[in-house]
């Protein structure tokens, strides 16, 4: 007989399969006007992406179309092991064949991360694939994708956008956004860890060239955060800007404090700041968030939020989290 822990577990593990489809782009359907290169036993993923990145072939790696600003590196079914950090340097879309179909694993433990986004002025897409870390923390600390949004000029995009994606196993957090803006929809974040702050997702400011502060942004739609482990705060999400969670699970995550959510923006200078942090349904149809069995290792602090601004939860359910569970300036805390 299946516990109620297996039965939410489970419930993680379907919502990014079955939840309420996303309008993000996740199909591998050559964009007019661009190239695209195909993956295989001789041209590696790193190999792909740098022919992206250079506009021209890599050795062996060969591409089909004319190189643009819709490139697309394509990774057919499969495990494909990955021994150096892929960096992107250029707008480009990697596509997958599925999140249970297409497998990225990262295994090197002196790399920092998996892939990063070195250009802040470049859209970088990425759908139906699995990408994996090695889980031995703290014999290694990897993280899974790291973005680099400061001194970006273009602030009508995002830096990064996931759908159909699994990021797991990564022990330096599964995602660091540093002062850009981050979109997931349809995509588990699950079962990273991290020293520091934000096993799941952190959301930092940066700094920009001029000394400005580059404000992050992530936005999660139909997704799962779930089962990550911080030794410091937020073991879900550690935000210091815009965080906007619609029909979003939250669920087993663990830390000192703020389990599931830390935010921390009172520093942030920007317009409108007290409206940056919200969690809610994505439309009037979708499922609602929810927030389950988080839990705050330290007495008397926070499982489901620990914030310094303002936070609005509308039609969001909860059960099972440590007490107690939201500071007091949140708005109808769930529990």
């Amino acid at each position: 007989m299946h516990s109620n822990r297996d039965r939410k577990l489970l419930r993680i593990l379907l919502c990014v399969t079955s939840c309420e489809a996303l309008l993000l782009t996740s199909a591998a359907t050559p964009i007019a006007g661009a190239a695209s290169v195909t993956v295989s036993s001789t041209c590696t993923v790193t190999k792909a992406v740098d022919t992206i990145n250079a506009q021209a072939n890599q050795s062996p790696c060969t591409h089909t179309g004319s190189f643009g600003s819709g490139d697309v590196v394509v990774v057919p079914s499969g495990n494909f092991y990955v021994s150096s950090t892929i960096n992107i340097n250029r707008s480009m879309t990697i596509n997958g064949a599925g999140k249970w179909s297409t497998y990225l694993e990262f295994s090197d433990s002196s790399l920092d991360a998996a892939i990063k986004v070195n250009n802040s002025s470049a859209v970088f897409k990425m759908s139906n694939l699995f990408l994996g870390g090695p889980s031995d923390y703290p014999a290694s600390a990897m993280a899974g994708i790291f973005v680099d949004g400061q001194n970006d000029r273009n602030l009508t995009d995002n830096n990064l956008e996931l759908s159909y994606v699994v990021v797991s196993g990564f022990t330096a957090g599964g995602l660091i956004n540093r002062g850009g803006r981050v979109l997931v929809g349809n995509t588990l974040i699950y079962l990273n860890s991290s020293g520091f702050w934000g096993a799941g997702v952190d959301s930092s400011v940066g700094t920009n060239s001029n000394g400005t502060q580059a404000v992050p942004s992530f936005v999660a739609k139909n997704s799962a955060i779930s089962l990550n482990t911080s030794y410091v705060w937020a073991g879900g999400i550690y935000s210091e800007g815009k965080l906007d969670l619609r029909s979003t699970l939250l669920q087993q995550n663990q830390a000192t404090d703020g389990a599931a959510i830390y935010e921390s923006a009172t520093y942030t200078t920007g317009t409108g700041k007290n409206t940056w942090c919200k969690v809610e349904r994505d439309s009037a149809t979708s499922a609602q968030s929810e927030i389950d069995d988080n839990v705050a290792t330290t007495s008397g602090l926070y499982s489901i939020i620990n914030s310094d601004i303002p936070c609005a939860f509308t039609n969001v359910v909860a059960g099972g989290n440590s007490s107690p569970y939201c500071t007091s300036n949140i708005t109808a805390c769930p529990q």
